[in-house]
């Protein structure tokens, strides 16, 4: 584990990046001069500067000393180990960015491992149908590093960011808010795009700054009351199969996923976000649902960015991992309003997550069905169709 030398915090091996606070990490890996690595030889300390690794080199000699290795001792009733022991059982790790131009021979097998096969996503806002101008936001970043050498040993990882707010506080307020925190957010979240996603602490540090940003233009601005500035924050952070999403205030993420299970199809649609509002406040105080919905004030927002200070505001933050085609929907209050999610999913949603219907058709035809049905507010979708695989990679003959 690698120690970060600003906030202290433990990082995984390799990090370049502190996952919590954003510190360049200065790697040091300690080897003690008298550990036996190959055999009966002690590596020694050398000044010489460090060459390229020679795999094919480095597999043989294994090899040779697995074989040296059977000739003293009885394994079942052989007499010696198959040539193929070596690679099977010997536990190896190579890091695929460091070995991408090594000559090599062999024919190298990857242990079948789930990996993220594919990432598909759009995203669109639209002003409604009873609007004069929109004060929503969306952002969608995606990212795929790709690995490709001589060796034809290949790495390819995704990441994606997707950001969604709902502005409010007027004209020149809400469509102000959003895009101020869009791109704080944006901003925020580069330095971690090389190792892994930040971790919990760091992702409440982004949201927070996002926040006091737009508090501190309310307060140079004198903005009062209703005047006040504000945005709605849903984030949905993606790398490889680890996922992380973030949210204040009333606009959603849905997931709709589709397990089979000794044959039967399971499809299901889940809201993975839980809105800021005063409903769900009286639930949590220990009031019945039916008195808590008749209040005026149920979908009041209890948390929104911009209006109160960062101490004042509790981001919902939650980690996961990808373990089956899934996809995602953030969407502002415009669109998911009166049920419209939860009623039409199955036929917008779910064809879409089984490819019946192209990806940015389907989000057209949810635009479409969220003025038709609500049409009162600013609407904006972003779908995120994810598809992990368990494939296993084989590199053959490789030259």
């Amino acid at each position: 584990m690698s120690i970060c030398p600003s906030c202290k915090a433990v990082n995984p091996d390799n990090h370049q990046f502190c996952q919590f606070c954003g510190t360049k990490i200065a790697v040091e890996i300690a080897v003690d001069p008298t550990l036996n690595l190959l055999g009966d030889v002690a590596i020694q300390p050398s000044s010489v500067p460090t060459r390229p690794l020679n795999l094919e080199s480095v597999l043989e000699e294994i090899k040779i000393q697995v074989k040296d290795l059977a000739s003293s001792q009885v394994v079942s009733d052989t007499e010696e180990f198959p040539d193929e022991f070596a690679l099977e059982e010997l536990p190896l790790e190579f890091n695929l960015e460091d070995f991408a131009d090594v000559e090599s021979e062999m024919t190298m097998i990857i242990s079948s491992t789930m990996h993220l096969q594919e990432l598909a996503y759009a995203g669109k806002t639209h002003v409604g149908m009873q609007r004069d101008r929109n004060e929503d936001d969306f952002v969608t970043i995606f990212q795929t590093r790709s690995i490709n050498g001589k060796s034809q040993i290949r790495d390819r990882s995704h990441r994606g960011l997707f950001v969604l707010c709902d502005g409010m506080g007027g004209h020149e307020g809400g469509e102000v808010a959003s895009a101020i925190a869009i791109n704080s957010i944006t901003e925020q979240f580069r330095p971690f795009w090389i190792d892994t996603l930040p971790g919990e602490k760091k992702i409440n540090e982004i949201i927070c700054k996002a926040n006091q940003q737009i508090f501190a233009k309310n307060e140079s601005e004198k903005r009062q009351s209703l005047g006040r500035m504000g945005t709605t924050l849903v984030v949905l952070a993606i790398h490889d199969l680890d996922v992380v999403i973030a949210h204040v205030g009333d606009s959603r993420i849905y997931k709709v996923t589709n397990s089979t299970q000794e044959l039967k199809s399971e499809p299901k649609l889940e809201q993975i976000t839980r809105d800021h509002e005063v409903l769900n406040q009286l639930i949590d105080l220990g009031v019945e649902i039916e008195v808590a919905r008749a209040r005026p004030d149920a979908h009041q927002l209890t948390q929104a960015l911009g209006p109160n200070p960062s101490d004042r505001i509790e981001p919902a933050i939650e980690f996961f991992t990808l373990t089956e085609p899934t996809l995602f929907l953030l969407c502002s209050d415009g669109l998911c309003d009166n049920d419209v999610v939860e009623d039409n999913w199955r036929s917008h949603l779910l064809p879409i997550l089984n490819k019946e219907t192209d990806l940015r058709r389907g989000l057209d035809n949810l635009i479409e069905l969220g003025n038709n049905v609500n049409g009162h507010d600013n609407l904006t979708a972003i779908l995120v169709l994810c598809e992990p695989s368990t494939n296993s990679q084989k590199y053959d003959d490789i030259k």
